[in-house]
């Protein structure tokens, strides 16, 4: 092994498809080690073995160390073996007779699939003879009926032996077949790595002795330059067989990092996104795997982001609060010798994943733009099952030894505060301390934790933080921040801890401006819905690009008949953004249908986006009543339903009592159906003072459509009926019913002084004569048949 004249890293570059790594400061003979740790499930059976193979023959580097957990899935081998030991206790025969079985069954089956019998035979005979040396000792342990600690580390931490040793062939066997020579040698941890037990820290590295037992046994490997080795065990300064405790694979993989001076250190994660992962803030979306560390979990956010890079300090301050990124003890390592380690996906290699290193930079703009607000935070995380202790009185003031008298208390009975905040009146004292050690409760509470590097001296962080908090109406029971600005700490109650993290995630990885939408369609096969939906797809990026408005679609609705058909209830359903369109498949295959208006509502009014906005094109009377109700949830409504005409004057009253209550806006130029922008022509034209004396205008639409095709010949009568008919497939029967009685006509004439409507063919045109413009009127054309045009206005 090669080491610097002054202690320093080799030089060296890893290449790892989308991964590239420099390292070191002069130039070697061969590449610095690098490091990669594969986890439980990435070795649980021959698939899987596979994909670490391929992994690590794709891997561009002279020396390459891999370590290795013992193998996972279900069950998982060191579950098995740690229960062996409880049912030695208890004297159930039969049942460690089963397990050993299946653990061996489990072997056999991953080898027998990636080796040939003659490879795969003595690793088979190995671990049997493991086994029967297990046996032996769990007879022990029936007879005393009793065990230690140091049993139970002893035992369990034979899974790493045997999946290191079945890998170790799998990688020199695939090498044999290429016709390359073996290069891969079996590590036993036990052998080398040394520590010392602490009672209050764990194990303690002994680097010098563990650099040296593995530099004697590296001179001892010839051409074997690549190393697998057993993660979780080791050996302490008297020989006993232990462990590195929780996370003990991982912190293996950093302590081999820093022991062979590595240029890397990657971490392959290999747990499903259905569940919280065990190693980093990396749970992924339904169907989806692990792909790097998440700026939130998205079980709870669901606009979480993979983070592509993110601080040692802030991996830490993540940890400690709740965010399961690599544990503090793990990196410890490798901060010692500023190794950056990776985090990715052992079945998505080619995701570049997360890189964990140094401070990251932050571009400062004067604009507060988003970019900039994800830069200042990387990510956020929470603390569960806590409980807020109360200290207070007036006679702590001024007095001495107050809070070491409390704390000397709490550190006698070991408990563990998480969190600290004082007045600096000193009348009090809040502490947050687990759930379980709390006499009595303030609240069940939850601590949500924003952190990042470049908090520290910018502007604004804490009141974009508190502000999303309160838009959310999320009440904070404490508040704490260190020195270092790097974390600001806020407790609520537990109960409302999912939208205070969704409204602080928002605040700083969402657009300034995201809006909900949520639209109320005629009919699950509506062309004015679909033709909408299409408009927020294709535009979604260019807005959030030009505009830094991010529309998100999170509820849509159409209307059903009822079972006597008297009248028409909303049937809604909750849907993620996609590109297909929204149809009837898509609303009979959702998994979350609200059974009434005020819980589709819910839908939309979502507390980790800040505006919400209801797009009502359902043309139906009973729907309006709900408008004072979500104008008072502070949700915009953008309406294309004409019976905003026909209502009473108390509703319109009622309506912009709220609006102005609230600050929110109805806007009612779609209800019109048409391409043009009639209301808010005629509002700017008051706005300055003009006045409106006359409109010129046609009425009915299908009307005036018939009309202008029927101006040909009588041959061409019947097609120009039914040309004028498709155009208008959209509109229910009712609809045109309404048009051709004139009732449509009638409910627009009621809009006024505001809208009025008229189509020329496939053309609507209306002239205004004003105070001002006389003789001659201010005309409006525009498109109205077409309803790409239409629904664009709408949008």
């Amino acid at each position: 092994m090669r080491h610097t004249s002054n202690g320093g890293t080799s030089t060296g570059v890893f290449h790892h498809r989308n991964a590239t790594v420099a390292a070191g400061c002069h130039i070697s003979k061969m590449d610095p080690f690098v490091v990669h740790k594969f986890g439980g499930t990435s070795v649980g059976n021959a698939t899987a073995m596979k994909a670490v193979r391929e992994i690590i023959a794709n891997v561009a580097n002279d020396r390459i160390a891999v370590v290795v957990s013992a193998m996972g899935g279900k069950p998982k081998v060191t579950d098995l073996l740690i229960s062996l030991v409880e049912l030695a206790k208890t004297r159930q025969q039969d049942a460690i007779a089963s397990i050993i079985d299946n653990i061996l069954r489990k072997h056999d089956d991953a080898m027998s699939a990636l080796l040939p019998p003659a490879v795969a035979a003595p690793i088979l005979d190995s671990i049997r003879a493991d086994l029967k040396t297990l046996e032996d000792l769990l007879k022990a342990i029936s007879i005393m009926r009793s065990y230690n600690e140091n049993v139970t580390e002893l035992v369990s931490g034979h899974g790493e032996l045997w999946s290191a040793r079945i890998l170790t062939a799998v990688l020199n066997q695939h090498l044999i077949e290429q016709g390359k020579a073996e290069r891969f040698a079996f590590v036993d941890a036990r052998e080398v790595l040394v520590v010392e037990l602490d009672d209050n820290h764990g194990p303690v590295v002994q680097y010098a002795e563990t650099k040296q037992r593995l530099s004697t046994l590296m001179d001892t490997l010839g051409n074997h330059t690549h190393l697998v080795i057993t993660g979780f065990i080791c050996t302490t300064t008297d020989g006993v067989v232990t462990t590195l405790k929780r996370d003990g694979s991982d912190f293996s993989a950093s302590i081999f990092g820093r022991v062979l001076e590595a240029a890397a250190i990657t971490i392959w994660t290999d747990v499903s996104g259905t569940s919280f992962v065990v190693k980093c803030l990396l749970t992924m979306l339904p169907n989806s795997n692990i792909a790097g560390v998440y700026s939130a979990d998205p079980r709870r956010v669901p606009e979480a982001q993979i983070l592509p890079h993110v601080s040692y300090q802030e991996a830490m301050e993540l940890a400690y609060f709740g965010a399961k990124v690599i544990h503090p003890k793990t990196m410890a390592p490798a901060i010692a010798q500023s190794i950056p380690i990776f985090i990715r996906n052992t079945f998505d290699a080619d995701h570049p994943g997360t890189r964990i290193f140094h401070r990251r930079a932050l571009t400062r703009s004067l604009s507060g733009t988003l970019a900039e607000a994800k830069t200042i935070v990387s990510g956020f995380s929470t603390i569960d099952d806590m409980a807020l202790f109360n200290l207070e009185g007036s006679g702590m003031v001024g007095v001495h030894g107050v809070a070491s008298r409390l704390f000397s208390a709490l550190d006698r009975i070991k408990v563990n505060v998480v969190l600290i905040a004082q007045a600096s009146s000193e009348h009090s004292i809040c502490l947050a301390i687990p759930a379980a050690n709390a006499v009595t409760y303030v609240a069940p509470a939850t601590i949500i934790a924003a952190v990042g590097d470049n908090m520290s001296e910018t502007p604004g962080v804490c009141a974009r933080f508190f502000g999303a908090l309160g838009r959310a109406k999320i009440n904070v029971l404490a508040i704490s921040q260190g020195s270092s600005e790097r974390n600001i700490s806020a407790v609520v109650r537990f109960q409302d801890s999912g939208a205070a993290l969704r409204a602080a995630h928002a605040a700083f990885f969402m657009a300034d401006h995201a809006v909900s939408v949520g639209i109320l369609s005629p009919s699950a096969a509506s062309t004015v819905g679909m033709a909408l939906q299409s408009q927020l797809f294709t535009q979604s990026q260019v807005l959030v690009n030009r505009f830094n408005v991010d529309l998100r679609l999170c509820a849509v609705a159409c209307q059903s008949p009822t079972t006597n058909g008297s009248s028409t209830r909303p049937t809604a359903v909750t849907c993620s953004v996609h590109a297909t369109g929204f149809d009837a498949a898509s609303l009979s295959a959702s998994v979350d249908v609200a059974s009434s208006m005020a819980e589709w509502h819910r839908h939309v009014q979502v507390d980790h986006i800040p505006h919400a906005v209801v797009v009502d094109l359902s043309n139906d009377e009973a729907t309006l009543s709900q408008y004072p109700v979500w104008l008072a949830a502070n949700c915009h409504i953008v309406s294309a339903n004409l019976h905003v005409a026909s209502m009473p004057v108390t509703w319109h009253r009622q309506v912009a009592a709220v609006q102005s209550r609230h600050k929110v806006t109805v806007d009612s130029n779609a209800s019109l159906g048409m391409s043009v922008p009639v209301l808010s022509t005629i509002q700017n034209l008051l706005l300055t003072g003009d006045s409106v004396e006359r409109v010129e205008s046609s009425w009915s639409s299908l009307f005036n459509a018939l009309v202008a095709k029927l101006q040909g010949t009588a041959e061409l009568a019947g097609a120009a009926v039914d040309s004028v008919l498709s155009q208008y497939a959209g509109l229910s029967p009712q609809d045109m019913l309404e048009d051709l009685t004139g009732l449509r006509s009638a409910k627009k004439t009621l809009l006024a002084p505001h809208p009025f409507a008229g189509l020329m063919g496939e053309q609507c045109a209306l002239a205004f004569y004003t105070s001002r413009h006389q003789p001659h009127p201010l005309v409006i054309c525009g498109s109205s048949f077409a309803s790409e045009a239409r629904y664009y206005f709408y949008f």
